[in-house]
């Protein structure tokens, strides 16, 4: 082929890229694109993958902002028998930040006090409120998807105190393993309980169980954003990724 034919084909080629590139499921793989290297720190091969699979419309991750796609990409890309603490699992399918480890061949327990749609499901459900005491009596908002205990509510209160309270009695998330007979190791926790976090983590024996990595959601409501990333530090994580409203820790060493 002469060098004329050559730039010819070329220059079609670039035109016909830049077409796909500016319609829109092209534009929208380049937003799948940028929120994956974004969410999640992930590898531009495995971030490409991941976009094209988002973009003919099959993510296989359905968790709000990655948390799910970090851990199985960026943390734990070769672990297929993972054991996952989800606590504020909410809606078992859509937002999900574990159903798609399940599917990957994970196993978990997961922790609400009005779970929905668990069906399909593979890990135990616990439903009981947790806190940093186990016995306490406290009242309960059964809002969908802001739910929370009444005196721990933070960004969203306004929002989830119009739903209705209910009272109900605390267990920590120390009786909720031993309950559930964990391992002593859990590759992930996920923690997202509207306010509660700090309390639920001084519910945690940290010298019983280990964590390969966490999502902890803050809402940046301080002083408790710093108050749990001290806590944490204090006991040999240190926060290694942050985006919107959650913040991601892994062990120091």
């Amino acid at each position: 082929m002469s060098k004329a034919k050559l730039g010819l084909v070329g220059a079609l080629a670039l035109l016909v890229g830049a077409a796909a590139f500016f319609s829109p499921r092209g534009q929208a793989f380049a937003g799948y694109l940028q929120e994956n290297r974004r969410c999640c720190q992930l590898p531009l091969t495995r971030a490409f993958a991941i976009a094209w699979q988002e973009t003919l419309g099959t993510p296989p991750y359905p968790s709000e902002i990655g948390q799910d796609k970090w851990v199985a990409e960026a943390i734990f890309p070769d672990v297929h028998d993972g054991v996952f603490l989800d606590v504020g699992s909410g809606h078992g399918q859509i937002g999900s930040n574990t159903r798609a480890l399940e599917d990957r061949g994970w196993t978990g327990i997961c922790v609400d006090p009005f779970p929905t749609a668990m069906a399909g499901r593979t890990c135990q459900m616990i439903t009981d409120v947790v806190s940093n005491e186990a016995g306490r009596k406290v009242l309960f908002h059964t809002h969908d998807g802001l739910g929370g205990i009444a005196d721990t509510l933070g960004k969203w209160k306004g929002e989830a105190s119009k739903a209705p309270a209910v009272e109900m009695t605390t267990t920590t998330l120390g009786e909720v393993l031993a309950r559930a007979k964990a391992p002593a190791f859990i590759h992930f926790l996920s923690l997202d309980i509207e306010g509660a976090e700090l309390d639920a983590l001084r519910g945690l024996p940290f010298d019983q169980y280990r964590f390969g990595a966490m999502a902890i959601e803050h809402n940046e409501e301080e002083p408790k954003r710093t108050a749990i990333i001290a806590f944490l530090e204090a006991r040999g994580y240190r926060r290694v990724h942050t985006y919107q409203q959650d913040d991601f820790f892994a062990p120091r060493n």
